[in-house]
C-alpha cells in the first residue's frame, strides 16, 4: 500500500513539531500528534500539545505538464494551558508558540523534499474560560504530484 504525498508532508510537520525543544533552542518542548477522532480536543488540551489538522486543499491553475499542483492547509492547534508553575504571563508563553513554530517551520520549507515551499498563514488565539487556551497556528504547503495520481511526485 502506499502513502500518498500529502500523507509525507503531514508526517515532516508532525516531526518538525517534536523538534521543537529547548535542547534544540526554542521557548519549550512541544509535543505533536495528529488527531484519532472529531472531538480529539479532551485528549489533547495538554499543556504544549500541539494537533496537527489538515485544513482544506486548493488546486492551482498553474498548469505543470502531467501535473497537478496543490495548496494545502495545515493548522497547528497548540494547547498552552495556564499554571501556577508558569512565570510569564499566558500572552508571552502563546506568543512564544507561535514564534518557534513558524521559525521551525521555515527552516525546512520543502518539508522533507515532498513540498515546493512553507508559507506562513494566520493565527487566532483560543480561550474556553476555564484555563484551556491555546492558538490555531496556520500556513500552506505548496506541492505537486503527478495528474491524476496523489501517491507520486512530479
Amino acid at each position: 500500500m502506499s502513502t500518498p504525498i500529502l500523507e509525507h508532508i503531514a508526517l515532516n510537520i508532525e516531526a518538525a513539531v517534536n523538534a521543537v525543544t529547548e535542547a534544540n533552542g526554542f521557548n519549550q518542548d512541544l509535543s505533536a500528534m495528529r488527531p484519532k477522532r472529531n472531538d480529539f480536543y479532551a485528549e489533547a488540551a495538554v499543556d504544549k500539545k500541539v494537533v496537527v489538522v489538515a485544513g482544506g486543499a486548493e488546486l492551482t491553475d498553474s498548469h505543470w505538464l502531467g501535473a497537478s499542483q496543490w495548496v494545502q492547509e495545515f493548522i497547528l492547534v497548540a494547547f498552552v494551558i495556564d499554571s501556577d508553575e508558569a512565570t510569564a504571563s499566558i500572552d508571552i508563553r502563546i506568543n512564544q508558540v507561535v514564534a518557534d513554530l513558524r521559525k521551525k517551520l521555515a527552516a525546512t520549507p520543502n518539508r522533507g523534499g515532498y513540498a515546493l515551499d512553507t508559507n506562513p498563514g494566520d493565527y487566532i488565539k483560543f480561550s474556553d474560560g476555564e484555563g484551556v487556551t491555546g492558538v490555531a497556528v496556520a500556513f500552506d504547503v505548496l506541492y505537486r504530484t503527478k495528474e491524476d495520481d496523489p501517491y507520486t511526485q512530479n
